[in-house]
């Protein structure tokens, strides 16, 4: 049942409430939501409801839901859980349009909590209400002075105004968020608590904000997705409307593992997967909850830079070090400045004074020198953004760096941020008042301008590319045979009949027979040319390199009976009641570079594509890169650069460029059979695809599909 903004807007912007369980006692936080209400000014109407008084703060209280004298807009509920089934029922009765359930000892605690939450779920769903929570800590609407929250940061006297819109899987942290944030300046248009979204989940907000004038920017601390395709559908959208999506995405560590019979399977986590998609999809993943507020408000106050270069004017050598080490390890350079920016800087600094990237203006600064330096790096077209770092000054002298910073910001659309001590408030709310990005820790500037142009990358990347799904040559597989190769009754395909659905998606192979016996193998050896490879085929054996069934540089008949032997009599070793479906025969590739291509089926997320260097390290080194199928050309170019292993494929000293093109097609290719047989194949490998110069091709020396 997705959500329609109208019907969000009962919940966001409602212009009449209902307290279930209001308190006249403003200290318990059954009666802070309504203390809050009043508080900032909500200009809506406000119904209390407690069955023991007729009056609270000199609103009218009523008994009972059914004592409402008119159909409110959204009821916020923070009653005992068991009694909230039998108000819900009132409020559908009353025909309130939406509820707030603030109430825990729902989902989270345990059986008799489920069937709480699934029969009010089930009232909900019928009588078409939408419901928040439960379990959460309310919504905060910014923009019309709304706060149905009994959060204790709301006990502030003033609540700033902002453009970013916050959703948060924490009901708890929501009061650390806009605390934080409020001693900074820095403030929301919407604080939405999702709590266990039994009905409203994470991604109808987002949808909401997308489509909300008062919001730029979208912050979301996240746990976990609940409906992939409609985050598929919100992010897409959120490029067309130009809005950034910054997420706090906890969870890195504790995946599950379960063994997997593919390469693919073994280095595919949930969490490396939340992380391709966030890069598929051009959503921003950030570290730390300074980070979910402070990028937010770099975002909304720049545009990402032409470039990545970065010009540092300091009061403090250490400060800026640390900064452009963090920026650095973000992908950002700080490049020396003009020979003229450093002439006319040398007029105005000392002779001891570094003069170059970082700048620092030392004692000099008092005289007017950490202007006139801000202003030689604007000026100079070296730099694609400037920051100013300020030291122990920003507290206790700002006319030194911070004034300077604010006058410099007044007459230049070059970005110019911020960073000076944690402790300088003052200074802090000064820059956010003036519409400078500002940062806390040098850290947190490096890693949050990285962001702002790794973003800019994507857009122009996605701007300049044919951002469209499955951009191949139509593939047209012929269904009998697909069908025949998938009834057989292995779960795992041996590597002959893998490659047959390989070929059927115009996946080049290598040239092989299947051998029933010795006799066969020699008869199919006089049709093909020295050296061969020998491979037991077995739906028993899924790695033959460990097993040792493999024999490579066959050169003779002779050398083809030993080595047919010995893998035969290595695999009846390798397992008891092992099952051999025969010796493949295989030409012996030629030297290439070899790298992997595959797909395992993650249970949220579904197919995901991997692409990395092959062979027998694969799993040793773990450089692989991760897409949800199905992908574009865009998708399958990052996912060749994001690897260590990239800088070979085009051409390391001297070395030969590979054909990267082809790589390109085969990942589409195993794309579209993942989309196609996603019902059918659980995992699927190629490992190695050849990879030969440019213009020879790709070809899959071995492949490996395991059914559902």
């Amino acid at each position: 049942m997705g959500a329609t903004i109208d019907q969000l807007r009962y919940v966001l912007s409602p212009k009449s409430v209902a307290i279930v369980g209001a308190s006249s006692d403003f200290s318990k936080f059954t009666g802070r939501t309504l203390k809050y209400l009043i508080k900032h000014g909500y200009s809506g109407k406000i119904y209390p409801i407690n069955p023991g008084r007729d009056e609270i703060a000199g609103l009218s209280c009523y008994h009972s839901v059914k004592e409402l004298p008119e159909p409110v807009d959204t009821a916020f509920i923070q009653i005992a859980a068991k009694g909230i089934p039998d108000v819900l029922e009132r409020c559908i009765e009353k025909g309130v349009k939406s509820a707030i359930i603030h109430s825990a000892g729902m989902g989270e605690a345990g059986e008799e909590g489920k069937k709480r939450q699934e029969q009010i779920k089930a009232l909900a769903r019928e009588a078409d209400m939408r419901v928040v929570g439960p379990n959460c800590a309310g919504i905060a609407n910014m923009v019309e002075n709304i706060i149905l929250s009994p959060v204790l940061c709301y006990e502030l006297d003033t609540l700033t105004k902002g453009r970013i819109g916050l959703v948060s899987q924490s009901g708890g942290l929501t009061g650390s968020y806009v605390a934080r944030a409020e001693a900074r300046g820095i403030g929301f248009s919407y604080v939405i608590s999702t709590g266990n979204e039994m009905d409203l989940e994470a991604c109808e907000y987002i949808e909401y904000l997308l489509h909300d004038s008062h919001t730029d920017v979208i912050a979301v601390f996240l746990e976990g997705l609940r409906n992939i395709s409609r985050f598929h559908k919100v992010a897409d959208e959120a490029l067309e409307v130009g809005k950034p999506i910054i997420v706090l995405k906890v969870g890195r560590t504790g995946v599950g593992s379960k063994a997997a019979a593919s390469h693919t399977g073994a280095l595919t986590g949930s969490d490396a997967i939340y992380d391709s998609v966030f890069r598929q999809k051009g959503v921003t993943r950030v570290e730390t909850l300074e980070d979910l507020f402070e990028v937010p408000s770099l975002f909304c106050k720049t545009g990402p830079p032409e470039g990545n270069r970065v010009g540092v004017i300091t009061t403090s050598g250490g400060g800026a070090t640390l900064l452009a080490e963090a920026g650095a390890q973000a992908g950002l350079e700080f490049p020396i400045p003009s020979d003229a920016a450093v002439e006319e800087a040398s007029e105005f600094l000392p002779s001891f004074a570094a003069k170059s990237n970082p700048m620092d203006v030392t004692m000099s600064g008092v005289g007017g020198g950490y202007k006139k330096g801000l202003e030689v790096f604007i000026e100079d077209d070296t730099f694609d953004i400037v920051v100013g770092v300020v030291g122990t000054s920003s507290q206790f002298a700002p006319e030194m760096g911070v004034k300077p910073i604010v006058e410099v910001h007044e007459g230049t659309e070059k970005p110019l941020a911020a960073f000076c001590n944690p402790n300088a408030e003052e200074a802090l709310r000064l820059f956010e008042k003036n519409g400078i990005p500002s940062f806390r820790t040098p850290e947190a500037c490096g890693r949050a301008l990285g962001y702002l142009v790794n973003y800019g990358d994507f857009l122009e990347r996605r701007k300049g590319a044919r951002y469209v799904k499955g951009e191949i040559a139509p593939v047209k597989p012929n269904r009998d045979v697909v069908e025949r190769v998938l009834g057989s009754p292995n779960r795992i395909l041996n590597e002959y009949d893998s490659k047959k659905i390989l070929a059927e998606y115009g996946i080049s192979t290598i040239r092989e027979y299947l051998a029933a016996d010795l006799t066969e193998a020699k008869a199919i050896a006089e049709n093909m040319s020295y050296p061969l490879v020998l491979k037991v085929l077995s739906p028993d054996i899924s790695h033959k390199t460990e097993a040792g069934v493999m024999k490579l540089g066959i050169g003779s008949e002779e050398s083809l009976e030993k080595g047919f032997n010995e893998i035969i009599a290595k695999a009846r070793n390798f397992k008891r009641d092992v099952r051999i479906d025969g010796v493949l025969i295989q030409e012996m590739a030629e030297k290439a570079i070899e790298v992997i291509v595959g797909m395992s089926q993650d249970a949220q997320f579904g197919p995901t594509l991997m692409f990395g260097l092959g062979g027998v390290f694969v799993e040793v080194f773990k450089d692989v890169a991760l897409r949800v199928v199905p992908i574009s050309s865009l998708d399958a170019r990052e996912m060749i650069d994001e690897t260590k292993g990239s800088i070979l494929l085009k051409g390391y000293r001297g070395m030969e460029k590979m054909d990267i093109d082809e790589i390109v097609s085969t990942l589409l290719r195993v794309s579209k059979l993942s989309d196609d047989l996603k019902e059918v194949i659980q995992e699927l490998d190629i490992n190695p695809l050849a990879v030969y110069p440019e213009g020879k091709g790709v070809r899959a020396v071995d492949a490996l599909i395991c059914k559902k």
